[in-house]
C-alpha cells in the first residue's frame, strides 16, 4: 500500500493549488512507460520548473491533468495504458504552474478530448458513525495538507468537501459528505492494516480504506448510485505522438 499513500500524499498537495491561467511546457516528452520497468520511483516528482510522471495509467494522468476525483469515465484501457511523461518549463516555476500543464500537453500528444457531464453512478455516501466523530476541529492556520507520522495518515485543516476529493481517488469512486460538518478539521487514519493489504489486489485494498476511514475518525460509507459530474472521456490514442 505504500503507492497508494504516496499517491494521496501527492494528491493533499494538489488540492492545495489554486488554479490559474494555464502555462504549458516548453519541451516535453510523453512515452508509453516500458511494462518491464520497476514500480519503484513511479508517480509524481516535481523540482523546480520540471514535472516528472512515471509509469502512470492514463486514468492517473487524466486525474492529475483536470484535478478531478475519481469520477472519470471512459474505455476500459485508460487503465492499462502507462505513461512516462517528463515536461520541462520555459522558467523554473513551482508546482501551482506546473500542475496546470498536463493537460495541453495530454490533448496533444495523445489527442484527448473529454467533456464535463452528468451520470448516474455508484457512489459512497459518508455519513457520521451512531457513536459520532472521533475528530476535532483544526485550530491551526494555513492551506490543507497531509503527511505521514509513525504509521499515522494525518489531515490537517480540510474541509469535508477536500477530504471527500481526496478519498473519492483512493477507493475509486466519488465519496459524498452528509455529514453536515461545515468547518475544517484534523483527521488521523492509522496505517499499520495496509502493509497486509495486496497492493494488486484492488478490492482488498479498498475494503482496507473503508476499515480505517469507518473505525478511526468515526465514518459510516454507503453504498448508492447518485447523479453526479463526471469526465467522460470522448477520445484518446493508446499510442502518443512522435515526441
Amino acid at each position: 500500500m505504500k503507492k497508494a499513500i504516496a499517491v494521496l500524499l501527492v494528491v493533499c498537495g494538489m488540492n492545495c493549488l489554486a488554479q490559474s491561467a494555464e502555462p504549458t511546457f516548453e519541451v516535453a516528452s510523453v512515452r508509453l512507460a516500458d511494462p518491464g520497468a520497476s514500480n519503484v520511483g513511479q508517480g509524481l516528482q516535481t523540482s523546480p520548473g520540471l514535472l516528472t510522471i512515471r509509469h502512470t495509467a492514463l486514468f492517473g494522468c487524466i486525474m492529475f491533468a483536470w484535478q478531478v476525483p475519481a469520477q472519470v469515465i471512459g474505455p476500459d484501457w485508460i487503465h492499462d495504458v502507462k505513461l512516462d511523461i517528463v515536461g520541462k518549463a520555459p522558467t523554473p516555476v513551482g508546482d501551482r504552474e506546473l500542475y496546470l500543464m498536463p493537460g495541453a500537453l495530454l490533448e496533444e500528444r495523445v489527442g484527448l478530448r473529454a467533456h464535463f457531464e452528468k451520470r448516474e453512478i455508484p457512489v459512497f455516501v459518508l455519513t457520521l458513525a451512531k457513536d459520532g466523530p472521533k475528530f476535532a476541529e483544526s485550530t491551526t492556520e494555513g492551506p490543507p495538507g497531509g503527511a505521514l507520522d509513525k504509521g499515522v495518515m494525518v489531515f490537517q485543516r480540510f474541509s469535508m468537501a477536500e477530504f471527500d476529493a481526496e478519498f473519492s481517488k483512493i477507493l475509486g469512486r466519488p465519496v459524498i459528505s452528509a455529514a453536515g460538518l461545515k468547518g475544517r478539521y484534523e483527521f488521523r487514519l492509522d496505517m499499520s492494516a495496509f502493509s497486509a493489504a495486496d497492493e494488486q489486489d484492488r478490492e482488498a485494498a479498498v475494503n482496507v480504506w473503508m476499515t480505517a476511514m469507518q473505525t478511526r475518525p468515526g465514518f459510516k460509507l454507503e453504498d448508492r448510485k447518485e447523479s453526479v459530474d463526471v469526465l467522460a472521456v470522448d477520445h484518446a490514442e493508446k499510442t502518443p505522438t512522435e515526441n
